[in-house]
């Protein structure tokens, strides 16, 4: 049997027709348009798992810190214990020699079940690894949360104004639902890129010689979930309660705003140091 070569037919049996110019601009259009409304959708929706993520991550902190307090009659973990040839951090132990950094054997390691890197507990997804320059003598990863030291450890917080400072026990702090624990940090004191910090300071620092508060220049509570282009967003922060929620940046604070840094309050307090004005 011969075939026949000839125009393509439609079901009724005449020729088939093809898509016009307009029509095919037409259907460009109309995809362009719910492109348009599905992606602003699905960033929403991955920024919304980020913060999942990070509230998750600092819940694990909290949770290994409660558990250290409890074992250490109610006396909150260290930022940093000196040592020998090491310093021992709440999430790693650094070596004076090698310059390297074990998370392993941080003084909250026993107590957490978290490995260093991309996707640990030690870090927030919406402060990846190679988005900021990396602090300390290592050279290498450690942490994007920070420790609210300040308040809860004084002495061991780095601060040569607080070195002499009473270590207080968690019962001293009258309202544990407002005091900040842990918290989305990043330290900018450059105008370039920022670098991460193991420490969540206060809007306010202490000065031991003349025994006055002086507003801190260099704040670290980054806001950088939810951000808009003319806002700060939101930073996520653990509580002495065990609540982790996120919280949004105080316009009257010392702020950032190249790099989304501040403080959620004015003064120290509830937050950062609920009795700084007793000091």
């Amino acid at each position: 049997m011969n075939s026949r070569c000839g125009p393509s037919r439609n079901r009724a049996g005449g020729p088939a027709r093809a898509f016009t110019l307009i029509e095919l601009l037409v259907v460009i259009a109309v995809i362009a348009v719910l492109l348009g409304l599905l992606l602003p959708a699905l960033g929403r929706g991955r920024e919304s798992a980020r913060r999942v993520v990070c509230m998750s991550n600092q819940r694990q902190l909290w949770m290994a810190w409660a558990m250290y307090v409890d074992s250490n009659a109610g006396k909150p973990a260290p930022h940093a214990s000196p040592g020998a040839s090491e310093r021992v951090y709440w999430y790693g132990a650094e070596d004076f020699e090698t310059g390297l950094l074990d998370h392993t054997r941080g003084t909250l390691s026993p107590y957490l079940d978290a490995a260093p890197g991309d996707r640990s507990a030690y870090e927030c997804p919406a402060q990846p690894e190679g988005s900021y320059r990396e602090q300390g003598s290592a050279g290498g990863f450690t942490t994007t949360y920070g420790y609210n030291a300040y308040a809860l450890a004084p002495p061991t917080s780095g601060y040569t104004d607080l070195s002499r400072r009473r270590w207080p026990a968690l019962h001293d702090f009258v309202s544990p639902s407002r005091l900040f624990v842990f918290g989305d940090s990043l330290l900018a004191l450059y105008s370039d890129q920022a670098s991460n910090s193991a420490l969540l300071d206060p809007p306010m620092l202490y000065q031991a010689r003349r025994g006055r508060w002086l507003v801190n220049l260099s704040p670290t509570t980054a806001f950088r979930h939810d951000q808009r282009d003319a806002g700060f967003g939101q930073a996520v922060v653990a509580r002495a309660d065990g609540s982790v929620n996120p919280e949004s940046h105080d316009p009257d604070a010392r702020s950032l705003k190249q790099h989304k840094i501040g403080s959620v309050s004015e003064t120290n307090d509830p937050h950062y140091v609920p009795n700084w004005r007793r000091w």
